[in-house]
């Protein structure tokens, strides 16, 4: 985490390895910094709709232009670190054409199973019931949208050359969690690609929600950013989590890493996405005990997407689930606002100060907050992408700034409880609070600071300016623009500015405390998060 008893752990760096930015990062940030949107003939066109910060220490002052994006540029104290580069919008990457068909793999049942003990569930989830009293009945779903039921085929854990998935499975055995894939395939349009099943060992423990990620494939690659943000939530919850292979380009990626383990695939383009995904959330409707195993009753499905998978999902939202009908709840993050006011089924937007306040009010079915704080890409996220099969050293990537270490991911495991409850129990999550604005800028405070949005213990007793504007050390590093871009910046406030804001370590940890209960008060923080923030400040060297 950012704070803890050695004062090198938590301050940010200024350079990051491979091993802490992979292949896949370089080339999601890549185009998300472009905004570039790519058809399946690889033509492009895109815009950049980059949301600049002021502050109120000199309301009225503008900063100085960013020669390279034409929007104002950083403030004062990180100009101080170095120049930053606005970044402009995440664009959708469409996919190419697929491999004409082949026979399904066929092999033994997946077996990446632990059976190791999970911790205590947080307090935000709904429990599971203990094993005894568990009703095992199958939840009659009636498909009211009508969508094609695909067929099923499992892949051996162990099949193909590579013995393994294309998948982050790092933090599983921990939680009593294990993996399971499967191939699908649907004759309306005729595909077949691919799912992953993350569930919990003991179906006792499976809470009876279904997230559903529309993988990220701006990098080439499937990427499950969501459940790399905040993969503790879905598994200290007893959620199960299923990535979909919705988009040729990330399916074909598939049969390049392993042919033998995809060989199956064959994906038509991109223009049969959304069909996909929706079959997808159909079978693990009318096809649960094959895919999740015995007494795992679904109770709901929840689509997610982030970035360009959140564009792909607005477009669903606006065309495709009215008349589908398969998923209960959605979650588009950094992806856009769907069209209408008022959707069919609570859809939860989250925003962070990339993408700025957006346009839509909340509704009876949408609710939007945008996180103080928060950035478009952060280092969570950049290193979780390590753990990828493909992950390999490549040398050093010098930015500007530090990459974003805001701890985002704490106000996305309660935008995510709050959609569960939301789906399940009718519980509408709070409203947001807007970002302060100073004509097209977001305002900031003294320190550099947002002002406004969901506000969080980082925000609220801070020791660093987070802000969203990062950039390459030298401007002729042209792989580090590319992946510095969208990951905004972490600047650590010095230890005279830390003294002032904290003349004791003991006032320090009060102030934490207190914003902490706070954020949880207003709905914004799960208590769970707010126990493990309150600690990490004990252990912190505040002040120094």
């Amino acid at each position: 985490m950012m704070v803890s008893k050695s004062t090198e752990s938590w301050r940010p760096r200024t350079h990051v390895h491979l091993h802490d930015a992979t292949v896949w990062g370089i080339l999601w940030v890549a185009q998300a910094i472009v905004g570039c949107t790519l058809d399946e003939k690889g033509s492009s066109s895109g815009d950049s709709a980059a949301v600049e910060q002021t502050s109120t220490a000199s309301a009225g002052t503008e900063l100085a232009p960013n020669p390279l994006s034409g929007a104002t540029g950083s403030t004062p104290r990180q100009q101080a670190a170095g120049r930053s580069v606005a970044p402009g919008s995440a664009g959708a990457s469409a996919g190419r054409s697929g491999s004409p068909a082949t026979p399904l793999v066929h092999g033994g049942p997946p077996a990446l199973t632990s059976t190791a003990g999970t911790p205590a569930a947080g307090v935000g989830g709904l429990n599971a019931e203990p094993a005894q009293m568990r009703d095992c009945t199958a939840v009659q779903w009636e498909n009211p949208g009508m969508v094609p039921d695909p067929k099923l085929v499992p892949v051996a854990a162990d099949g193909g050359t590579t013995k393994k998935p294309f998948e982050q499975n790092a933090g599983m055995e921990e939680y009593g969690y294990e993996m399971h894939e499967f191939l699908f395939t649907g004759s309306s349009p005729a595909y077949t690609s691919r799912m992953m099943v993350r569930r919990p060992s003991d179906p006792a423990k499976f809470s009876g929600t279904v997230f559903v990620e529309w993988y990220n494939v701006s990098g080439g690659i499937d990427f499950a950013v969501l459940w790399a943000n905040s993969r503790e939530y879905f598994m200290r919850e007893g959620h199960v989590f299923v990535g979909v292979s919705a988009q040729a380009v990330g399916a074909d990626a598939l049969k390049e890493y392993d042919a033998t383990r995809y060989a199956a695939i064959d994906h038509p383009g991109d223009t049969a996405a959304a069909d996909i995904f929706s079959q997808a959330g159909v079978a693990l409707r009318t096809q649960t005990e094959t895919l999740l195993g015995p007494c795992m009753p679904v109770q709901a499905t929840i689509a997610l997407g982030q970035s360009q998978s959140g564009g792909r999902l607005t477009s669903y939202v606006n065309s495709t689930q009215n008349n589908a009908k398969v998923y209960d709840g959605i979650m588009i993050h950094s992806g856009g606002e769907p069209s209408s006011a008022d959707p069919t089924v609570p859809v939860f937007v989250v925003n962070t100060m990339s993408e700025g306040n957006g346009s839509r009010s909340d509704s009876a079915h949408l609710v939007k907050w945008v996180v103080a704080g928060a950035t478009h890409n952060d280092e969570r996220v950049t290193t979780r992408g390590m753990d990828l099969p493909t992950a390999s050293e490549i040398g050093a990537i010098e930015c500007a700034n530090p990459l974003n270490q805001f701890p985002s991911y704490r106000a996305y495991n309660r935008a995510l409880d709050w959609l569960h409850r939301w789906v399940r129990k009718g519980e509408k999550p709070p409203a947001g609070m807007p970002f302060e604005v100073q004509g097209r800028n977001l305002r900031t405070d003294s320190s550099g600071n947002v002002l406004g949005g969901v506000r969080t213990p980082h925000i609220q007793a801070p020791f660093a300016t987070y802000g969203f504007d990062n950039g390459p050390a030298s401007s002729a590093d042209v792989v580090a623009l590319l992946a510095c871009g969208l990951g905004g910046t972490t600047i650590p406030f010095s230890a005279s500015e830390l003294l002032e804001l904290y003349p004791t370590h003991e006032d320090y940890v009060q102030k934490v405390t207190a914003a902490a209960d706070e954020a949880v008060s207003k709905g914004y923080f799960l208590q769970t998060d707010r126990d493990e923030v309150v600690k990490e400040a004990i252990a912190a060297p505040i002040p120094q």
